[in-house]
């Protein structure tokens, strides 16, 4: 299978930052998977987003940092497609007010669930794994 390049987008507006929480910003990816499609959905890490990539490198799915209704994405880390299509998108260093995992429908980008259990996960789960 070959590899897809892309420079990660970054928002002109705003600078790099170091670190791995919400304040962190710059274009380190944590994970990418393959999609059924030849499309690839990447868990962009410091950069916030979750971007899905046709191919010819073309964004055609993205979503922001503060764009679900009450959630902040902080280090997006690893990245699943569940059985009904929908996006499970991790979400490590994000501090206690964030969930740890949020499932998105991936047509209107509402979130479905999510698991917010700071007390039991913390702040630096950064990989899961959903059993079926």
């Amino acid at each position: 299978m070959p590899g897809i390049f892309i420079k990660i987008p970054m928002d002109p507006k705003r600078k790099p930052a170091g670190g791995h929480g919400l304040t962190a910003y710059g274009s380190k990816v944590f994970a990418a998977i393959r999609l059924e499609n030849g499309n690839t959905l990447i868990g962009t890490g410091n950069n916030h987003t979750v971007l899905e990539v046709n191919p010819k490198k073309e964004i055609v799915w993205k979503l922001d940092q503060h764009e679900l209704e009450g959630i902040a994405l902080g280090w997006v880390t690893t990245v699943a497609v569940l059985k009904n299509g929908n996006y499970l998108i991790g979400n490590c260093h994000a501090g206690p007010d964030n969930p740890q995992l949020v499932e998105v429908n991936r047509k209107t980008k509402k979130v479905v669930w999510i698991l917010n259990d700071f007390a039991l996960v913390g702040n630096n789960s950064s990989n899961f794994v959903l059993l079926d």
